[in-house]
């Protein structure tokens, strides 16, 4: 096979077959805070400036081409209902190939809380998804490159580094 050959299967596997794997132990942030820049709101969401946030909270990154992303947004929507005056829940669609796919897998997966682009990647996501928990003090509590499967996985995650319970 030519070298050009074998970099793009390799890409294609790992864009098919879920866009992370072990890219990053579990744990904290090499930066203890989201970056100081405000992301554009889509679908109807207003602009978000990431530096501001204050937990406790729980970030997504996803793309609608993402496997994974699309198979966990349906619990995180699930989660943000559950935990609606308790825990913000902030959905960042990162450097999306597609808005028409985008905003077509936020309304299938009944999302229902505010979602910004990253199209630049500013959030710093070296794969997909990404699960960024932030503390009251506004910095990050834990961050984990994850498929999120069940709704008891995303309530113990909260529960363990938010210290919020459903």
């Amino acid at each position: 096979m030519k070298p050009f050959a074998l970099v793009a299967a390799v890409v294609l596997v790992a864009g098919l077959t879920g866009c992370s794997s072990d890219l990053h132990k579990p744990g904290h942030a090499a930066s203890d805070r989201l970056p100081q820049v405000t992301l554009k709101g889509i679908d109807g969401n207003p602009a978000v400036d990431l530096s501001t946030i204050k937990g406790p909270a729980v970030v997504n990154l996803w793309a609608s081409w993402c496997g994974p992303c699309k198979r966990e947004l349906p619990i995180y929507g699930a989660f943000a209902r559950r935990y609606a005056g308790k825990v913000d829940v902030l959905g960042v669609d990162f450097q999306e190939t597609s808005s028409k796919r985008a905003d077509a897998l936020l309304t299938t997966s009944h999302v229902g809380y505010p979602v910004v682009a990253d199209p630049d990647g500013v959030t710093r996501a070296i794969g997909l998804p990404k699960l960024i928990l932030i503390g009251a003090d506004g910095k990050i509590a834990y961050q984990e490159y994850v498929e999120i499967k069940s709704a008891k996985q995303l309530d113990d995650l909260v529960a363990t580094h938010l210290g919020v319970h459903g």
